[in-house]
């Protein structure tokens, strides 16, 4: 049976994508740091009957991610999406280097902590995809995301590199750039209660979790492209 591996899984994307991949027989590791978010998620997709565990992990913690990774043994497809709603963006003007420092373990060092733990394994067996979610702001920079953009490019470029490296024997890995809110996420829950009201303005175009879900599905094996638009 293959498997899929979701870190950061959540309502929205991450369980969506957990489902599509169900539906086609996988195995599904639901990776995140909230037992209390990850107990209903899996119960969705056992009542599913797809086969579904969870793992509780802190994705700013580059060692239990790493630790988590290696556990897992290299799954058939990682999907890294962490969601962080904790606290709001900070605008390129107001970013000095020790607010930027505390963005970087969840945008760029655990997703690069993550690909050297799966790499091992996944070149050994000659097979396997790692997805890794981006804001579409490291391709349209917007000043007001410049907190999370900025580390993101950064990691952009190590993806594309890696890529490089790693297709020609076999493994995929891609760049997934999301430019809209997802419906059903916590993002979008509290744009609806006008918690980023002073950061957004104008009305943001949303995008079912479904969509991308199949548009993940779709990149699977594919070792022809790297970087690709949600929609």
């Amino acid at each position: 049976m293959p498997t899929l591996a979701v870190f950061g899984a959540g309502p929205a994307f991450g369980l969506s994508v957990a489902h599509r991949f169900g539906r086609e027989g996988y195995a599904v590791t639901l990776v995140g740091r909230n037992p209390a978010t990850l107990e209903p998620l899996t119960a969705s997709l056992r009542a599913a009957d797809v086969s579904a565990t969870a793992v509780v992990a802190d994705l700013t913690d580059r060692n239990r991610v790493r630790e988590v990774a290696r556990t897992l043994r290299a799954p058939d497809v990682t999907v890294y999406s962490p969601g962080d709603v904790s606290r709001l963006p900070v605008a390129a003007l107001d970013l000095d280097a020790e607010e930027l420092e505390s963005w970087l373990p969840l945008n760029l060092l655990s997703p690069v902590a993550l690909t050297r733990a799966l790499l091992p394994g996944l070149l050994a067996r000659g097979s396997g995809s790692l997805v890794v979610a981006l804001g579409s702001s490291v391709r349209t920079p917007d000043p007001v995301l410049a907190s999370s953009a900025v580390p993101q490019s950064a990691l952009l470029q190590y993806l594309h590199s890696v890529a490089a490296s790693v297709g020609p024997r076999g493994v995929d890995v891609h760049a997934f750039l999301i430019g809209s809110l997802i419906e059903r996420s916590a993002a979008a829950a509290l744009v609806d209660q006008g918690h980023f009201d002073e950061q957004l303005s104008g009305v943001l175009p949303r995008i079912s979790p479904d969509v991308l879900a199949d548009r993940v599905y779709s990149l699977v094996g594919r070792t022809d492209t790297v970087e690709t638009a949600a929609a």
